[in-house]
């Protein structure tokens, strides 16, 4: 019992405890959230923007007419100041009319001596035109002599020329003839055949002679080997016949050189008693002898074909009296050929030598007839009189005014140039305003006012305590001595305003449609001048979902006193903007709704 009632009390002290709790809770919310700053949202909308123009400006005369009298003259009395009003009968100045004098007789003055200096350079012109026909007359007959000239030196040339052509087209039809290169050849070939085919017979026929001698050698030898044994069984009378024998051999070796000039004589006849002693010789020997019948035998018929080939024999080629006469035709065609060249040359050189001089005489015809050098002195000298006479004539002019100036309209003097006992200067000597032009109304603009102001716009204009009028603005153009400026004007109707009015000037346009615009305020600059806005966000706080202001950059597009167009982007029609906040605002800093 006592447990549960200590239980009872616990539970009873817990919950205590946690109303204690959320009571603290909800005090401390209280604070912290009446610590917060508190703002005003607003959601981008869908418009356009007006923009409003105003300016004050004054009343200007519509158009400027100015007074001139010659420049020179000594001003006597001015009789005009400046707003004064005038008429066509006001007089504005007059002029010294002594001074006047004197001008005009220094003008007459400067004409007579300009007319003396025409007359004389007009009489200069004059002879020189005559003595330039006389150079022509001269230098044409020039040129006709060098024509001549020139005509008779090329005509000779001409003829030389030609006499050296018919020579040397008459050397050249008779041309000498001689043996081609091909026949030379074919010669020269036929006795190189033939020196070469002597020489093979010839040493065919060495061959063979030595062949026969060799044979015969052999044939002595092996005789010389068979006789001795039997010379050694005779008696002396056959040993006194061996020298016989022996004579026989050196017989027998000439007609080795016998053989040389004339055949070989026929073979005599061997006796029986050799015939017999031959039949017993030895078949060395008979093959010896046989060999040197056929050495004989080769010689002859080498003998008969050198003696057949050397009969008729070739003589060696010999072309030096037709190449001498050709030489010498030759250098005679160089010779005639070199008179051609130098006749056409000297041909060449004559006509050269007369188109030179026929040019030279060409050019100097030409100069005589070319216009003289550009000389503006007698034109300039008839300008200057002319210029004179005209002034001569605006003093006379002035002389019969009595040199008194008046206004060609009704106007109101606005400028004065002159004054008395000064000379009148160039330009205006008095300028007034044309009162029967209309009036504009003229009003500076800075350049962001001139964006919304163009030509052609409607406008309305107060002038003075009078009622507003829509007008045109006639003229928009940016200020001469301030770059920073526009000038804009509005010509105003016949009869309205005058010069010097008060005025102001209204224009109101319509930008085109915008997506997103949003107030002004909720619009801020940071220290780079770029434009910001606070948006509404969520975010977890330390007691849950806390709103938060979060920075956000944007883009302007357009403007005015009220609303800002920016571009589109994070931010849109559904964003929630911080319009206004009791306290500055910082990026992420938490805030409440305004209550």
């Amino acid at each position: 019992m006592e447990l549960w009632k200590k239980q009872k009390r616990i539970l009873i002290a817990f919950g205590i405890f946690l109303v204690l709790m959320f009571g603290c809770t909800l005090i401390s919310r209280a604070v912290y959230a009446s610590k917060l700053p508190q703002v005003t949202v607003k959601t981008p909308g869908r418009m356009a923007l007006n923009h409003t123009v105003t300016a004050d400006g004054i009343v200007h005369q519509g158009r400027e007419c100015a007074v001139t009298a010659l420049s020179g003259l000594r001003v006597r009395t001015v009789y005009t100041h400046v707003g004064d009003r005038v008429t066509e009968e006001t007089l504005l100045f007059d002029l010294d009319m002594e001074d006047l004098k004197e001008k005009i007789q220094e003008t007459e003055l400067e004409i007579k001596k300009l007319q003396l200096q025409i007359a004389a350079m007009e009489q200069n012109k004059s002879l020189d035109a005559q003595e330039q026909q006389t150079e022509n007359t001269r230098a044409q007959e020039d040129y006709a002599r060098a024509q001549e000239k020139a005509d008779e030196a090329s005509a000779r040339a001409r003829e030389d020329l030609e006499n050296a052509e018919a020579a040397y087209d008459s050397h050249e039809d008779h041309p000498v003839r001689t043996t081609s290169k091909e026949e030379r050849r074919a010669q020269q070939e036929v006795y190189e055949a033939w020196v070469k085919k002597e020489g093979e017979l010839l040493q065919a026929l060495e061959t063979a002679k030595k062949e026969e001698e060799e044979a015969q050698a052999r044939v002595q030898e092996l005789e010389a080997a068979v006789v001795l044994p039997e010379a050694e069984e005779e008696p002396p009378e056959a040993e006194e016949e061996s020298p016989k024998a022996e004579g026989e051999s050196p017989k027998a070796e000439g007609e080795s050189p016998k053989a040389e000039g004339e055949p070989p004589e026929a073979e005599e006849e061997i006796p029986e008693a050799e015939k017999e002693d031959t039949q017993q010789e030895s078949p060395e020997l008979a093959e010896a002898r046989a060999q040197m019948e056929e050495a004989k035998k080769k010689l002859a018929a080498a003998q008969e074909a050198y003696e057949a080939h050397t009969k008729d024999p070739v003589k060696k080629p010999d072309f030096g009296e037709e190449d001498a006469k050709k030489s010498a035709w030759e250098d005679q065609k160089d010779t005639l050929e070199q008179e051609v060249d130098a006749a056409r040359r000297a041909l060449e050189d004559a006509e050269r030598s007369g188109s030179d001089s026929l040019l030279d005489a060409g050019r100097k015809v030409e100069d005589t007839k070319r216009a003289p050098d550009a000389d503006s002195s007698l034109e300039v000298s008839r300008l200057e009189l002319s210029v004179l006479q005209a002034k001569l004539a605006a003093y006379q002019g002035v002389r019969e005014a009595s040199g008194q100036i008046y206004p060609e309209a009704e106007g109101i003097v606005t400028g004065i140039q002159v004054s008395p006992g000064e000379r009148v200067g160039d330009g205006a000597a008095v300028v007034y305003a044309d009162l029967s032009s209309p009036m504009q109304f003229q009003v500076s603009l800075t350049k962001e006012q001139k964006k919304y102001v163009n030509q052609g716009d409607t406008v309305r204009l107060t002038l003075g305590g009078g009622s507003a009028k829509e007008l045109k603005v006639d003229y928009v153009a940016e200020n001469e001595s301030n770059p920073e400026l526009y000038d804009a004007r509005v010509f105003l109707p016949d009869g309205t305003g005058t010069i010097g009015e008060s005025g102001s000037f209204r224009v109101e346009a319509q930008s085109e449609i915008f997506s997103c615009c949003i107030p002004l305020s909720a619009l801020h600059k940071d220290a780079n001048q770029r434009s910001f806005v606070y948006i509404l966000s969520e975010r977890q706080g330390i007691l849950g979902t806390e709103l938060a202001a979060e920075q956000v950059f944007v883009r302007v597009l357009d403007q005015n006193d009220s609303y800002a167009a920016i571009e589109e982007g994070v931010i849109d029609q559904e964003t929630e903007l911080i319009v206004h906040s009791t306290e500055e605002l910082e990026d992420r800093a938490v805030v409440r709704y305004k209550e």
